[in-house]
């Protein structure tokens, strides 16, 4: 309550704890000196995207063996499950929010599980995607690599060679085989090889580097087959708690969209 000019008593609104805890995110970024994002499949949901241990596990949707075997049907599911609901639906709130923030300086990357690029694609630079990501893309006869544009056709095949191309997650997540030519091709396939096998990719090197000298990791949607975060301060934004919320200064339970909206609201950020 607050009294008024003329005497009577106002009743202010309840600050209720969502309210709270967003006021607390607030100061703890804009205070922090490093940091940082470690986003999962959660922050994807509202695209429509599916999470990449649920698309390994239930559907085989990155299995090369299956790419391989008929890539017809590969890249028809792949199409309607990953790239139809990207480009229909794209970048979402949290997305878009997260690169503001990168825009206004106010964190110093990214660390993705997600291999949807949506990332990149809402104006983020900064980030790291550790299992890959559909915007890398291998052919599997010259080793050449390109783009998201290229996975436009109904079979996406090399320009140059014809060779069948395969999205970085399939060949990546997997382990794919590697034909003798590929390990020639090019840079970024040789420094992922070590005595011709598929090894952690150098991405993964660089997430645990950036965030092990964050002094705040702010994680959302986030599943737990990647377990790192700033060794300092985590704030988990979450509506179900997961190995993460045991080192939170404190769990944000709700979605990523949600969550986000309201802190671009009290750091006026623009939410057009």
């Amino acid at each position: 309550m607050r009294l008024c000019k003329e005497g009577e008593l106002v009743l202010e609104p309840r600050q209720t704890v969502f309210d709270r805890q967003i006021e607390q995110l607030a100061k703890q970024l804009t205070a922090a000196h490093r940091p940082t994002f470690l986003t999962g499949a959660g922050i994807s949901v509202p695209s429509h995207i599916p999470d990449m241990e649920s698309a390994v596990n239930q559907f085989g949707l990155f299995s090369q063996t299956w790419l391989e075997d008929d890539p017809a049907a590969f890249y028809q599911r792949f199409h309607r499950e990953m790239l139809d609901p990207i480009h229909k639906y794209g970048p979402t709130k949290a997305h878009r929010i997260i690169a503001q923030l990168e825009e206004q300086h106010l964190i110093d990357g990214v660390v993705t599980t997600n291999v949807d690029h949506l990332h990149q694609l809402a104006g983020n630079h900064n980030v790291i995607e550790v299992w890959g990501s559909i915007n890398v893309n291998f052919c599997l006869q010259c080793g050449r690599i390109f783009n998201l544009q290229a996975l436009h056709s109904d079979i996406p095949r090399c320009p140059v060679c014809h060779g069948l191309l395969s999205p970085e997650p399939a060949f990546r997540h997997l382990g794919g085989t590697l034909p003798p030519n590929l390990k020639q091709a090019n840079a970024y396939v040789r420094q992922r090889l070590t005595n011709g096998a598929w090894r952690v990719p150098l991405n993964d090197q660089l997430a645990d580097e950036l965030l092990s000298q964050s002094d705040l990791t702010i994680v959302t949607g986030s599943n737990e087959y990647y377990r790192h975060c700033s060794p300092q301060h985590v704030i988990e934004i979450n509506p179900h708690a997961t190995w993460f919320t045991q080192f939170a200064d404190f769990r944000i339970s709700s979605t990523a969209d949600v969550a986000f909206t309201a802190l671009a609201i009290k750091l006026q950020l623009n939410l057009n």
